[in-house]
């Protein structure tokens, strides 16, 4: 057996250093693709890549477009900064599935007044200057609250340290901010999935959007122009137009919504899994024993209930904080329509692996926390909220999608989410727990005693980490 470590992320100064055509991901590709269709050693295949940069491109080319490969250009992964991007375009960037962000947290650090105005209104002073000085007026709510639960957190929770008081204030003071805020995130992403995320910002109709994907495409082609090529917005949306069948039911008729969501109301069942204890059960036997699919569900069916308890004891013996359930867990789904905070979906839409889908339309509703009404705030945030919104809605037809900058994080977000008992537990574990922002753990709480109702024996350890480590 033997181990080569084939390359790995550097700073660019680092790279830069090296003052080479060769410091490019694209040999990395080209000398994998070729593993498949070669008897030489994979060290000799790299070799040659380097020796010849055209050759090694037109592999990428050829095998990842013409043939079809896509998974060779994955071997390609970019270290990208975003930075003084609008929280509203994150929406679009972190949908790309197998990626990493890590961004720049409004729960821990202390935002200035500094928001992306859309380029669309560069002629537009009409819209331009009322956008401005709501946006001023946010940023200035936020500090004043800001400053008001500092306080009120050096009289009640005389205990903490300056740095956990102050984010303790950060946490509920963000909660007025505009998604127009900029922020800044690290990226990590390979070529397979950038090509993706640059045609879906090529679909969005944001000027901002469209910045962005020039900003990356410029970069990134620059250094490896082998590995990415659909790119352009191709008109194909999946969508459908309800007014063209003659059928607007299913349409909000006046927006924002007048009707009053209930909060209280944030999990709400669509479907539960039938037999859950006992598929799972089955799927882990199933892979130990000689029986076919159904003959395994139908013995485990029948198993008395002593033996059942003894072999989930033994699935979940020596189970850590940092261990994954079994594959197994995700032979069951659970479906919710969730009600939250554009600050909890913030949190919300990082769990990628499991199938979201966002409602449409603006309500006038807002998810106020609590400590903003200890500090007699929540009047002032109700009507600043009421205002982002109704201005939003007010925009003319053909600006109207320029309505998520119109928005705080205060706003409502209504999602249908699926997920299976695996991604569950990993969600569960990481917002049940004690640090956890308390909007989201409230959420994950409500979730989970769904899911424990339903399959009582698979979904005995869903806690948090800190629950676990008692």
């Amino acid at each position: 057996m033997k181990v080569n470590i084939a390359g790995f992320n550097i700073d660019k100064e680092l790279i830069d250093k090296l003052n080479s055509p060769l410091a490019t991901p694209e040999l990395i590709s080209a000398s994998y693709a070729r593993i498949s269709r070669s008897n030489k050693s994979i060290e000799e295949l790299r070799k040659e890549a380097m020796k010849e940069l055209e050759k090694a491109r037109k592999t990428n080319t050829n095998i990842i477009f013409a043939m079809g490969h896509s998974s060779v250009a994955e071997h390609s992964v970019f270290n990208i900064d975003l930075i003084g991007v609008s929280r509203a375009l994150t929406e679009l960037i972190q949908r790309s599935r197998i990626a990493s962000f890590t961004e720049k947290s409004q729960r821990y650090v202390t935002f200035s007044k500094d928001y992306v105005v859309p380029a669309e209104f560069a002629n537009r002073p009409k819209l331009k200057q009322p956008y401005k000085k709501l946006m001023d007026e946010l940023f200035a709510e936020y500090e004043l609250s800001f400053n008001a639960l500092n306080e009120l957190y050096k009289k009640q929770k005389p205990e903490l340290k300056t740095r956990e008081r102050e984010c303790l204030a950060k946490e509920d003071a963000r909660y007025i901010l505009p998604l127009s805020t900029k922020t800044q995130m690290g990226m990590t992403i390979n070529a397979r999935s950038l090509e993706n995320l640059l045609r879906r910002l090529s679909k969005s109709p944001l000027k901002e959007a469209a910045e962005l994907k020039e900003l990356l495409y410029t970069k990134v082609s620059a250094i490896a122009p082998s590995l990415i090529r659909y790119i352009d917005n191709d008109d194909y949306t999946g969508k459908v137009d309800l007014e063209k069948v003659g059928f607007t039911g299913f349409l909000q008729q006046e927006l924002p919504w007048v009707k009053e969501l209930d909060l209280e109301n944030k999990v709400r069942v669509i479907n539960l899994p039938a037999n859950a204890d006992d598929t799972i059960l089955a799927s882990i036997i199933y892979q130990q024993g000689e029986l076919n699919w159904n003959e395994t569900k139908e013995t485990v069916a029948h198993l008395p209930r002593i033996i059942k308890q003894q072999l989930w004891n033994q699935v979940f013996k020596d189970l850590k904080p940092w261990h994954k359930v079994p594959r197994a867990f995700e032979t069951v789904d659970f479906s919710f329509e969730l009600t939250m905070s554009e600050s909890c979906w913030a949190q919300f839409k990082r769990h990628r692996y499991c199938t979201v889908l966002r409602k449409a339309g603006s309500s006038l509703a807002a998810k106020i926390p609590p400590a903003i009404k200890a500090i007699n705030r929540e009047n002032i945030w109700t009507k600043l909220n009421n205002k982002i919104i109704r201005m939003g809605s007010a925009l003319p037809p053909k600006l109207a999608y320029l309505n998520p900058y119109f928005r705080t994080n205060a706003s409502i977000v209504t999602v249908f989410v699926k997920m299976n008992l695996r991604e569950i537990y990993h969600f569960v574990r990481l917002r049940s727990d004690e640090n956890a922002q308390w909007e989201i753990r409230e959420l994950s709480q409500l979730m989970a005693a769904q899911v424990k109702k339903n399959a009582p024996q698979a979904a005995s350890f869903l806690c948090g980490k800190s629950e676990m480590n008692r």
